[in-house]
C-alpha cells in the first residue's frame, strides 16, 4: 500500500445525530478570516471581533457558507 492511499481525499464537515449524518465537503476553511467548522453547518457561526461580525451581517451566513462549500 503507498501512502497515497491513506491519505483524506478532500477537507469536511461533519454533523452527526442520532437520527442523521451530514458530511459536507469543503472547499476551503474560512471565508475572508471567518473560520467555518461544522457548528458553522449547525448555524453557530462564530466571529472573534467586531470586524468579522461587520462581515457576517454584510455576507450572511448562506452567503459564507456557500462560498466554504465544495459545489457540486
Amino acid at each position: 500500500m503507498t501512502c497515497n492511499e491513506n491519505q483524506q481525499s478532500g477537507a469536511y464537515n461533519l454533523l452527526a445525530t442520532r437520527e442523521w449524518m451530514l458530511i459536507v465537503p469543503r472547499s476551503q476553511e474560512d471565508f475572508e478570516s471567518i473560520g467555518v467548522n461544522s457548528l458553522g453547518f449547525a448555524g453557530a457561526l462564530l466571529v472573534r471581533n467586531e470586524q468579522q461580525m461587520k462581515m457576517l451581517k454584510e455576507y450572511g451566513p448562506m452567503t459564507i457558507l456557500k462560498n466554504v462549500a465544495q459545489s457540486p
